[in-house]
């Protein structure tokens, strides 16, 4: 559920236009007055189960929601940022960021950077940097649900030598509309166990339209699967994987959902 905005965001997000078309939308909130620490004991056992080890509860919450509903978050520490906001750009050669694995990297210009005033404090769909990175002194924070291009991601990774759960998922195409709602989940979480309040969201950019139909012949699919599959069973089975079917022409008329971009025809 959208998440009660307490005041207008001081916080900007712009995305430079010749990256656009490689990182199409990038939204988040500025949550104010968190108490970060250790979090809940339902949430570290529900990490701990699938071998994740519990950090803190702002990490612990992207962690679980990556995991839970497939949306890599990354939260950074809004006191440290310099300036009033960031900005996601290609990389300029050279550049160097120490990443939260406190390794410094050196980028090339076919990587996507989320900069502030001063210089790189992310690695897009990648990993974040240690300069931003939240501790337990963390009252500040702006909580970042944007969407990365899987080729650029997976090409940065590999060179960079990185292997993250964001990167994982990124190269293998999320679901660009859940930008929104992975912010607001994200939100929800970080409000309900460590406090706050929460800001407008801000969006750059647009979550970019996957909206597609194709068209299946149901005596097509027998022929070829060689079995007898009545076609309301054809339209129960795609409706209960998401698609959105409709008649045509005796056809089936079959959307497909945002988060398969799998389903090329």
């Amino acid at each position: 559920a959208p998440v009660e905005s307490r005041f207008e965001s001081p916080f900007t997000v712009t995305i430079d236009e010749d990256v656009l078309d490689k990182a199409p939308v990038f939204c988040g909130r500025l949550i104010r007055g968190v108490k970060n620490g250790p979090s809940p004991v339902w949430l570290q056992q529900r990490l701990r189960a699938i071998g994740l080890r519990p950090i803190s509860a702002l990490v612990d919450i992207t962690n679980f929601l990556t995991y839970d509903i497939n949306r890599p978050l990354h939260v950074f520490d809004a006191d440290k940022v310099k300036g009033s906001g960031l900005r996601v750009h290609w990389a300029r050669a050279g550049t160097k960021l120490e990443a939260l694995d406190d390794k410094e990297y050196t980028f090339e210009p076919d990587m996507i950077m989320i900069s502030d005033a001063e210089g790189p404090e992310a690695i897009a769909g990648v990993m974040g940097g240690n300069p931003t990175g939240c501790s337990e002194e963390t009252v500040n924070v702006f909580i970042e649900s944007a969407y990365w291009d899987p080729v650029t991601t997976a090409s940065t990774g590999r060179r960079l030598k990185i292997h993250s759960d964001a990167r994982y998922r990124f190269e293998r195409g999320i679901d660009p509309a859940s930008c929104p709602v992975g912010a607001d989940a994200g939100t929800a979480m970080i409000l309900e166990l460590c406090g706050g309040e929460a800001s407008e969201m801000v969006i750059a950019g647009a979550v970019p339209d996957t909206s597609r139909s194709y068209t299946l012949r149901p005596e097509r699919v027998v022929s070829l699967v060689g079995m007898e599959i009545a076609r309301d069973e054809q339209v129960r089975i795609l409706t209960e994987l998401g698609f959105e079917c409709s008649d045509d022409g005796g056809n089936i008329a079959a959307a497909v959902p945002s988060w398969r971009p799998d389903v090329l025809g």
